[in-house]
């Protein structure tokens, strides 16, 4: 896949809008930008609150302050699908969405939003093994990053000031100047830090929580038995307090608790994961300023491998938690194995009667799946048991009819 180096700016956005507007396809109602004639929302409008950057006056968008060049904020998820089928067709390139039922065709050549897998694995620039909290390694340094209290020259320190964000890409290692910049800091100068990691892609760590595809499920993500999963469907979603389900944040923003004294080194690590209905601290109106998105697209040479499971890569013996757990019909149920061994794994019931054995043979070292379930099993609780000479893990089911 194609990663872009920074989130979407403002700037950026904004051509969208306008170009849209002239079509036809956007309209304005209650400072809020909609699909004509529909209820899907696309983002936020200055007039709606101060901290998003882009103004409507009736007629055309424009910037509102001096955030051009900083990340889009106040945009909706189903903004980033209608903002990347158009910038598709602006290169050239297949829309990747059905706007009409928000799916993705992974196949397409154009713009989208990224799994949850591909924006992790960008965010850490291929590195694996060990795994860092942020993209440069596990150093915090604020220099790196635009985090709370970095007293760079775009922190405000009220409400009034919100966003905190700084133009994309700022954190790259240079001396910035005023006079090129005119912040409304009264510094001179701001010495940062390069914060970008090993695929050059800035801002993978703090400045905004960055929009992915997929649904937020809480053990989905750990428990796939796939290395680039499309995500969990809606009715897997884990429901917030309000009864909703929501889309998938990755990456933390510019607050996001207390970096100093958090019991995690602090906010926005890279594994950093969240539902779009925790977006921050502020007032429920200005909350999304604390959100953004930058796009991926397939690479021209290459399959995405959406949905393809890794089997060179075992991590000793393991079971995996079968996914999706409930399930209906059937589950799929992963184990590693780490040098080659005799392996079974059985199914039992609550009363501890076998019944199903799906392995039972030589297994050489890899990772592997199988399924089970189907119209014969009963709804109930159910055990997976995974043993070799030398291992023994057990995983609890449920199937649910």
């Amino acid at each position: 896949m194609y990663m872009t180096r920074n989130v979407i700016t403002n700037q950026q956005f904004l051509a969208f809008l306008n170009s849209s507007l002239l079509q036809g396809t956007i309209e304005v109602r209650n400072n809020i930008v909609y699909s004509t004639g529909t209820s899907d929302s696309i983002c936020l409008t200055n007039q709606y609150a101060s901290s998003y950057s882009i103004s409507y006056d009736g007629k055309l968008f424009s910037i509102s302050d001096f955030r051009a060049n900083h990340p889009m904020v106040g945009v909706m998820w189903y903004g980033t699908l209608v903002y990347s089928n158009w910038l598709s067709l602006q290169n050239g390139l297949q829309e990747c969405y059905t706007l009409n039922t928000q799916s993705c065709d992974f196949t397409k050549t154009g713009y989208r939003l990224p799994t949850e897998a591909e924006w992790e694995y960008a965010a850490r620039g291929g590195q694996t093994n060990p795994y860092y909290n942020y993209p440069w390694g596990n150093d915090l340094d604020i220099a790196k990053a635009n985090w709370p209290d970095s007293k760079d020259p775009y922190e405000g320190t009220d409400t009034n000031s919100y966003p905190y964000t700084t133009p994309v890409g700022f954190y790259d290692g240079t001396l910035h100047l005023k006079s090129e910049y005119n912040w409304p800091g009264i510094a001179t100068s701001y010495q940062t830090s390069n914060g970008a990691n090993a695929f050059g892609l800035y801002d993978m760590a703090g400045h905004v929580w960055q929009f992915i595809y997929d649904w937020y499920e809480t053990n989905y993500y750990s428990v796939s038995p796939y290395d680039n999963p499309k995500g969990p469907v809606y009715d897997s979603a884990s429901v917030m307090p309000d009864g909703k389900r929501y889309r998938g944040m990755r990456g933390g923003n510019w607050y996001n608790g207390d970096m100093i004294n958090s019991v995690n080194d602090g906010h926005s690590r890279v594994s950093n994961r969240d539902p779009a209905y925790y977006r921050g601290p502020i007032a429920q109106k200005d909350s999304w300023s604390e959100v953004g998105f930058r796009l991926a697209r397939k690479y021209s040479g290459s399959l995405t491998g959406i949905n393809e499971s890794n089997e060179n890569h075992p991590i000793g013996f393991q079971l995996y938690q079968n996914y999706p757990n409930p399930f209906n019909p059937i589950t799929t149920i992963k184990y590693s194995v780490q040098q080659s061994s005799h392996v079974i794994v059985k199914v039992y019931n609550v009363l501890g009667r076998e019944v199903a054995r799906l392995v039972d043979g030589l297994k050489s070292s890899g990772s592997y799946t199988v399924t089970w379930g189907g119209s014969a099993a009963a709804s109930g609780i159910y055990f997976c048991t995974f043993s070799t000479g030398k291992y023994t893990s057990t995983k609890k089911m449920i199937l649910l009819k």
